[in-house]
């Protein structure tokens, strides 16, 4: 199969500030090596690089025309089985129903990975409405049934874990730096139990209530960003890693960051509400309900560092059992071009319609 994966890639245009930014751990960048490693050609397109590059002043919006006949020059000499669109804003539909001419019998699928309930990501679902033959949402709602196409449907998609970029092993370090990793890239609240607490807030509370934790917090209270191979070393130094997502009470959503808490090795506190315990057990991954459970929890992993490890070896071998990358693609695969789509897998398969 010849797919087009259109993205954002980082690639270096010179919007870069401090660093490169680049794409590790991101599902475009896991699809991409799933395809390859599964025989697919895998070609990448970076729409906001060459929108970006093609602006004599560098602003995506002045180049998107540019960034357009580029991609429909991409679709053109590779003439496409797949394309997959990963928030690609600057590619058109008048684009993409261009590509359906110069490649008869093209399937255009558009990933979306963000909370489902905010306004400028519901106008995100609705983009491709008509235009896309399906629509795969790291949340399992079918309410997003009413942002698919006619002819075509909407999906559930896990986070992915890549051989590639999770390939750590956290449980196998006997005395690691820290006890616990809390990344974030920004302080807007998150859901505690019936809380909604700024992570600076969440560190703070959780300093005062555990004092003895060696907390890693980057990119949280001051502390920076940990990207590239410092997010590498953050996973593999600390025993443990909170997954606090923007929202805990959306069926099945949780942040990217649990695959990489998760596939790194870590044990992983999770709140309840989102539904992983369909997948994990209670030896596999630490469940909290509220503010004081979560707190219990992790008091008792400090304490019994064993059993901590334990559990995060547990957890990573049904991690690497469940969401490997290229079951994921495979399953994405099925769903699109299987009659009836997929079945067979641990999450839901269905194909919600409008």
């Amino acid at each position: 199969m010849r797919i087009l994966n259109v993205a954002d890639f980082n690639w270096m245009t010179g919007a870069e500030r401090h660093s490169a930014r680049l794409s590790l751990f991101d599902i475009c960048r896991k699809f991409t090596l799933a395809g390859t490693r599964a025989n697919h050609l895998v070609v990448e397109f970076s729409d906001r690089a060459v929108a970006r590059m093609s602006s004599p002043l560098r602003l995506r919006g002045l180049g998107r025309g540019w960034a357009n006949r580029r991609f429909l020059q991409c679709v053109d000499e590779l003439r496409p089985d797949l394309i997959l669109l990963h928030f690609a804003d600057q590619i058109s539909n008048s684009s993409l129903q261009e590509a359906r001419r110069l490649a008869p019998g093209v399937l255009i699928a558009e990933i979306n990975i963000d909370p489902i309930d905010t306004p400028k990501n519901q106008r995100r679902l609705s983009q491709r409405n008509g235009f896309a033959d399906a629509l795969f949402v790291s949340t399992a709602d079918p309410g997003l049934g009413r942002y698919a196409s006619a002819s075509g449907f909407a999906a559930f998609l896990p986070n992915p874990v890549d051989p590639s970029v999770e390939t750590g092993r956290a449980f196998e370090n006997e005395s690691p730096a820290y006890d616990l990793l809390f990344p974030a890239h920004d302080d807007r609240p998150r859901e505690i139990g019936v809380e909604k607490l700024p992570p600076s807030v969440a560190v703070g509370r959780l300093k005062l209530a555990v004092p003895s934790v060696r907390l890693n917090h980057p990119g949280i209270a001051g502390d920076p960003e940990a990207g590239g191979y410092r997010y590498f070393e953050a996973l593999q130094s600390a025993r443990i890693g909170w997954c606090l997502s923007r929202r805990s009470t959306l069926p099945l959503y949780a942040s990217d960051r649990m695959a990489h808490m998760f596939g790194w090795g870590q044990a992983v506190l999770l709140d309840r509400r989102s539904g992983f315990d369909r997948f994990y057990g209670a030896n596999e991954a630490a469940f909290y309900d509220d503010w004081d459970n979560l707190l219990f929890q992790l008091r008792w992993m400090l304490a019994d560092d064993q059993a901590a490890r334990a559990m995060a070896a547990s957890g990573w071998k049904r991690t690497w059992t469940l969401f490997e990358s290229s079951r994921i693609l495979a399953y994405v695969l099925a769903q699109l071009g299987q009659d009836g789509g997929a079945s067979g897998y641990e999450w839901p398969c269905d194909r919600w319609r409008a």
